[in-house]
């Protein structure tokens, strides 16, 4: 029975980062058990999979009392992978990634992530209700907070992020505990560039300066947006020849760190958001309505995004990535080489050769590569 055999894995791992057989760690192993072979975050897919012959709407029932229970530490459960993934970076530099995706019919989930090798590894999210429509800033520097624990004493740390966060409580919060950003802006906003100007919007300021398509150009200004004042910030226009329009960004880096390069990473978590939805859990599928009810089913998929990940990395580790995908070549992605090689070990009965690990010690081929 593999489910069996992966459920006591994991149950084994829990129990052994909190030193305790809490009676909700049992619950948790069993969802992320039921996520790995339902592939779908519906609680009916998940129970589909529980390995003892019980009523399938028990098992159901179980996890509904889960998601509903306020004693559920989400934090404090996640930690442990949390200082796991902060320990692979080093001495690098930490590009943290903030954005939102949809969680059910009737929320979004802000989520922030640690740039991995060309995806993103959870650190910490928070559901809200409503469909689109950008979140207070207050909210997004909050979940920020939680997460400056883990980077406190780090070197250096880049935040990214798209237009809705380009505001003046999070950048001022950031500016505030000394962590670099670069944020997309929309073009409409007024910036002036010397303390004499006149306030200009970011678009009148590009066209004066004549920019092109396939062009970047770099300013100074003293003060960003006209309600806040927000001095001694890097603005970046990028018109990619590809593009209908330039890209605006706002910034704490200099000119020579191209910020506009920088910036791309932020697309990264797409491929997070991928892997939890259409690519692996359909997280987007879920039926659940309340926010700290999704929060808490996040967290099982969390943890088997890591669990898949980690061991992606330790397959490219030691260089076996051939016994899932082309030797000739890198067709899939970190997330996947995990996802086949887990399934690999449970149809080979060999789950105590898995292991978890989060490294920035390795060059991860690009897509397609194929080597000499």
């Amino acid at each position: 029975m593999p489910n069996l055999q992966l459920f006591l894995h994991i149950k084994n791992l829990l129990t052994t980062l909190h030193e305790e057989d809490e009676p909700h760690l049992s619950t948790l192993a069993l969802m992320v058990t039921g996520l790995f072979f339902g592939r779908h975050v519906q609680l009916w897919m998940i129970a589909l999979w529980c390995p003892w012959e019980v009523q399938l709407l028990s098992v159901v029932r179980r996890f509904e009392r889960f998601v509903a229970d306020e004693r559920v530490d989400i934090h404090r459960i996640f930690e442990p992978f949390v200082w796991a993934m902060q320990a692979s970076l080093g001495n690098e530099t930490a590009y943290l990634i903030i954005d939102c995706t949809q969680a059910g019919p009737k929320c979004r989930a802000l989520v922030i992530g640690l740039a991995y090798h060309g995806t993103i590894l959870p650190l910490r999210w928070r559901t809200v209700k409503g469909k689109k429509g950008h979140l207070k800033g207050q909210i997004q520097q909050e979940l920020l907070a939680e997460v400056w624990p883990y980077f406190r004493g780090h070197r250096r740390v880049v935040v990214l992020g798209d237009a809705e966060f380009s505001n003046e409580p999070v950048i001022n919060w950031l500016r505030q505990v000394g962590w670099d950003f670069v944020f997309r802006f929309q073009h409409r906003y007024h910036l002036r560039l010397t303390p004499d100007s006149e306030w200009q919007t970011a678009k009148t300021i590009y066209q004066q300066a004549g920019l092109k398509s396939g062009q970047v150009q770099h300013w100074r200004p003293t003060a960003y947006t006209e309600a806040h004042a927000i001095p001694c910030l890097t603005m970046t226009v990028h018109w990619d020849k590809d593009e209908e329009e330039p890209l605006c960004l706002i910034s704490t880096l200099a000119p020579q760190e191209a910020p506009e390069c920088v910036y791309q990473m932020r697309f990264w978590i797409e491929t997070l958001f991928g892997q939890q939805k259409s690519r692996g859990f359909a997280l987007d599928r879920t039926q659940m309505t309340t926010p700290e009810h999704i929060d808490r089913l996040l967290l099982a998929v969390a943890i088997a995004s890591c669990l898949t990940l980690g061991l992606g990395t330790h397959l490219v580790i030691i260089q076996r990535t051939k016994q899932v995908d082309r030797s000739d070549r890198r067709d899939l992605s970190l997330f996947q080489l995990g996802w086949r090689y887990l399934f690999r070990l449970l149809a080979l009965n060999r789950l105590t050769d898995i292991k978890i690990r989060f490294s920035w010690q390795f060059q991860l081929p690009p897509p397609g590569f194929q080597p000499a």
